[in-house]
C-alpha cells in the first residue's frame, strides 16, 4: 500500500516504474493522479523524487487533498494512540508496528506520526495550518510548475465525508492553491496558475455518489492534460 509505505521506498518504486516506461515505451512525459492519501504521496514526489522524472511530470491531479490529522482528531482514541506512538519514537522503537486497534491497516509508529500528529510529514491540508506553514509545506509546488511548464488541479469534494463538518471547505482549498502557487506559480508565458481549484460541491470522498462529479473531475483534468501537453494534430 503506497499510502503506508516510507516514502524513500515510494520515491524509489515510482521512479523505478516512470525510468523503465521512458526507456522501454517511449514516455516522454507523465501524469499522476492522486486520491485522498495519494495526493499527499504526490506533493512528497514533486519535491523529493528523481528530479529527472519530477521534470517530465506535466500535470497532477489532487483528488480529496483531505487532512489524516483532522479526520483522526474526530476519533475518541485519538490522543491516546498519538500518546503511544510518540513513545515509541522516543525510544527507538518507530518503525515497529502500531495496536491493530490505532489504525486499520498494519502501520508503524512512525509512519502513523506523519500521517496524524500536528505538524507530520503528511500534514499538509490541515485547515488549522497557518498561510506561512500551508506555504512552507506546499510553495515547491508553483516553482515546480513554472520551471518545468506544468500544472495541478486541485478537486475538493463539497460534501467529503473525511472533513470535519465546522471546515470551511471554500475557504481551505482557495488556501491550499495560494500557498502552491505562491510567488512563483505561473507558467512562462502564461496567464493560468500553476495551481487550480476544482469544488466539487456534491462530490463525497472518492466521487461515488454525486451523479456529475466525476465526469466534472475527469474533465477538469482532461483539459488541463491538454493544457500542460498539448497533442500534435
Amino acid at each position: 500500500l503506497l499510502p503506508l509505505l516510507l516514502y524513500d521506498i515510494m520515491y524509489a518504486y515510482v521512479s523505478a516504474l516512470m525510468r523503465y516506461l521512458r526507456h522501454h515505451r517511449s514516455a516522454e512525459n507523465f501524469a499522476f493522479v492522486g486520491h485522498s492519501t495519494g495526493c499527499q504521496n504526490s506533493i512528497h514526489f514533486l519535491k523529493n523524487g528523481d528530479p529527472d522524472m519530477v521534470a517530465r511530470t506535466k500535470s497532477v491531479a489532487l483528488q480529496a487533498p483531505v487532512s489524516d490529522r483532522e479526520h483522526a482528531m474526530m476519533e475518541p482514541n485519538y490522543k491516546e494512540n498519538i500518546r503511544i506512538a510518540r513513545q515509541m519514537k522516543d525510544t527507538g522503537d518507530g518503525d515497529e508496528m502500531m495496536p491493530r486497534s490505532a489504525f486499520w491497516a498494519p502501520i508503524t509508529a512512525s509512519r502513523f506520526l506523519s500521517l496524524q500528529d500536528v505538524g507530520g510529514d503528511d500534514d499538509f491540508f490541515s485547515s488549522d495550518l497557518s498561510d506561512e506553514d500551508m506555504t512552507k509545506r506546499l510553495g515547491h509546488i508553483g516553482k515546480w510548475g513554472a520551471e518545468n511548464s506544468a500544472c495541478l488541479l486541485a478537486a475538493f469534494s463539497g460534501a467529503d465525508e473525511y472533513v470535519p463538518s465546522s471546515v470551511d471547505k471554500d475557504l481551505l482549498l482557495e488556501r491550499m492553491c495560494r500557498a502552491m502557487n505562491g510567488s512563483e506559480g505561473k507558467r512562462e508565458n502564461c496567464e493560468r496558475s500553476v495551481a487550480k481549484p476544482l469544488m466539487l460541491e456534491t462530490g463525497n470522498h472518492n466521487l461515488s455518489e454525486g451523479q456529475d462529479d466525476g465526469d466534472r473531475f475527469v474533465t477538469a483534468f482532461a483539459e488541463q492534460l491538454e493544457f500542460a501537453v498539448p497533442s500534435s494534430s
